[in-house]
Parts: C-alpha cells; structure tokens; sequence
C-alpha cells in the first residue's frame, strides 16, 4: 500500500472543512501556526499541505493578511505562476506531489531553424533543434499543449522515455550539469483551434491561455523556446507580488 504523506492528510481534511462551508469563499482561515497546534504537527508540514492546497485553487496567500478561500468546489482550478521556484523547473517538477502529472507524445523530431527560431534561441539559421509536441494531462485529464524547441547543441540526445515518463527539465539539468536559472514568459489569451481541441478532447472555440517562454541555464545558455496552449477553465495565472 502507498505511504500516505502527512501534509496530504492534512491537505484533505482542511479541503473537507473548506467543501463543506467551514471556510467560505472569501474567508480567512487560521494561520499556519494555529493549523499546525491543531493537527499537532510542524508548520512546515502545514506549509506543505497549504502549498498543495494553492496550487489546486483552493486558498490564495495573500502577504501580510493571510490566507482566504478561493472556492468551495471540487472543480479543477490550478494556479500557474505562483511565487514558487518550481514554476520555471518544467510543468512536471511544478505539479509534482499534488496530482499525477503524465505525458502523451505527440510528435518528436529534429528540424532546422527558421529564421525567427534562430532569433528566439540565439542560434544561426540552419541550426538543427529537437522540436516536441506532448500533451499534459493532471490526474488522467488533458489540460494543455507544449511544443518545445530545443537547441540540439545543447542538448544532443534525449531519450522518448524521458519525454513520456519522466521530467524533460529534470534530465536537461542532469545531462548539462547546469541548473535552470530564469525564463521569460508572456501570457496571452486566444482560443482553440480544431486541431488543438481535438488533441484535448473539447471542443473549438474554447478559451485558451497561451505561454510563449524563452527558458535559460546558468551562464544564461538559452535551451528552450516554448509555447503552451492551456485550458482556460483548468488554469489560472498568480501575478507575482512586486515591492517598492
């Protein structure tokens, strides 16, 4: 029998009391300190179960005040972009241990680069590049589309196991014994094509965030350009606060 993590329980039992009108939408609920004497646990593992629980769309951290109810629904919200470090270690790495995240692969090939890829990549026209297209889905659902667009002198092998089983950033930083250090990303809104509703099941027309994301390694190597087709409905994006 799989080990149940004690930051998952707690996880379920504060999502209960929010489903069941405990804590509604737009409340606040006990800090993580008083969860903490509570469940007689660490604050870290609240920490922990409060994160999983911002990721699913269900508590928002708001700083200085605290946290609030988002929703009292079992519907699938998830929360990109949300001021954590995992958010530019690859869609695997930022879902991970909160809900089964698998891959369909779609297409996998090497191409030359155009030249408005050579631009985006900083290579030359002609440059060979692995071009990805998978579908990610959380917990057995399709949610999104990813076409990645990697230098292949960056990276020269990649195995279709990790592609469809494993995390694609997680070998990158393996294999070049770098870490990822940023990305930049711009969000737009757009709407699914015929081609691309069918890849995830819905129908055309619905509402789409696009990501467009140039991602770099230490030494600001650049090692992909992406973009994202992602369900309106299931996603959600988090501004990251910004002080003065």
């Amino acid at each position: 029998m799989q080990k149940v993590h004690k930051y998952m329980e707690i996880k379920e039992k504060i999502k209960k009391d929010i489903l069941s009108l405990k804590y509604k939408k737009g409340e606040s609920i006990p800090s993580e300190r008083e969860l903490a004497a509570v469940y007689d646990v660490t604050r870290v593992t609240v920490q922990k179960a409060m994160a999983s629980l911002v990721q699913e769309g269900f508590i928002e951290r708001i700083h200085g005040k605290g946290m609030f109810v988002l929703k009292n629904t079992e519907s699938n919200i998830y929360i990109l972009n949300n001021e954590k470090s995992d958010s530019i270690l690859g869609f695997s790495r930022e879902f991970q241990g909160r809900v089964a995240v698998t891959s369909q692969l779609v297409d996998f090939r090497q191409i030359q680069a155009d030249e408005s890829l050579a631009a985006q990549l900083d290579i030359a026209v002609g440059d060979a590049v692995w071009f990805i297209r998978r579908i990610r889905l959380l917990d057995g659902e399709p949610v999104l589309i990813e076409d990645s667009n990697i230098p292949c002198h960056v990276i020269d092998t990649i195995p279709e196991s990790v592609l469809k089983e494993g995390s694609l950033y997680g070998y990158i930083e393996t294999f070049t014994h770098k870490k990822i250090k940023d990305a930049d990303s711009l969000i737009e809104a757009a709407l699914f094509n015929r081609e691309q509703a069918s890849l995830l099941n819905i129908s055309p027309g619905l509402p789409m965030l696009k990501i467009t994301e140039v991602t770099r390694l230490e030494g600001g190597v650049i090692f992909n350009y992406s973009i994202s087709y992602n369900r309106a409905d299931i996603f959600r994006v988090k501004n990251m606060r910004i002080e003065r």
